[in-house]
């Protein structure tokens, strides 16, 4: 029954980390133009040109987690 109910969380927190991953690659994309997004499983990558730079000036590009509330 253990075995059961940690499969079952397991499967279900995996679907809200996707879910978070999506919502995430939403709001940048919203927020943040010139950078292409792209969501894998749970993986969000950004790439664009410059965008190293412009994660060094922008706060709201080091603190992505702030998007999602």
């Amino acid at each position: 029954m253990l075995e059961q109910l940690k499969a079952r969380g397991s499967v279900l927190g995996h679907d809200r980390a996707m879910a978070a991953a999506v919502r995430l690659a939403a709001q940048v994309h919203e927020r943040v133009p010139g950078v292409a997004v792209s969501v894998e499983e749970t993986t969000v990558t950004l790439s664009g040109r410059g965008l190293w730079r412009r994660w060094l000036a922008d706060p709201g590009l080091r603190w992505l987690g702030g998007l999602l509330r």
